[in-house]
C-alpha cells in the first residue's frame, strides 16, 4: 500500500458538526467551572489535544454572537495550516460591516 499523506489545511475524516458542538460544550462547562482542558480530557475519555481543539472550536464559532452578530460559518480549525497562528479570521466579526 502506498504511503499516503493527508496533511494539509483540512484534516481527513471530518466530524460531524453535531459532535463537534455536543464535545466542545461538554469540555467548555468543565473549564467554565474552574477545571482545566487536560483534566476536562481525562473525564470525557478523549485527547488533551482533542479537547484543545473542541474547546477552541466553540470559543471561535461563538464569537461573533457575543458581540451581537451572526455566528458565521465554521472557522478554521486553530493549530492547522488554515490558521497557522492567532485567532482565526471570522467574517461575521472581522469583516467589512
Amino acid at each position: 500500500m502506498p504511503d499516503v499523506r493527508r496533511g494539509g489545511p483540512y484534516p481527513h475524516l471530518r466530524i460531524p458538526l453535531e459532535r463537534k458542538v455536543r464535545e466542545g460544550m461538554a469540555v467548555w462547562d468543565i473549564v467554565a467551572a474552574g477545571g482545566s482542558i487536560s483534566g476536562a480530557a481525562r473525564s470525557l475519555g478523549m485527547s488533551t489535544t482533542t479537547a484543545w481543539r473542541r474547546y477552541w472550536f466553540l470559543a471561535d464559532w461563538t464569537t461573533p454572537s457575543q458581540y451581537g452578530r451572526t455566528t458565521g460559518p465554521i472557522p478554521p480549525q486553530r493549530g492547522t495550516r488554515a490558521c497557522p497562528n492567532g485567532r482565526p479570521y471570522l467574517p461575521t466579526l472581522d469583516g467589512d460591516r
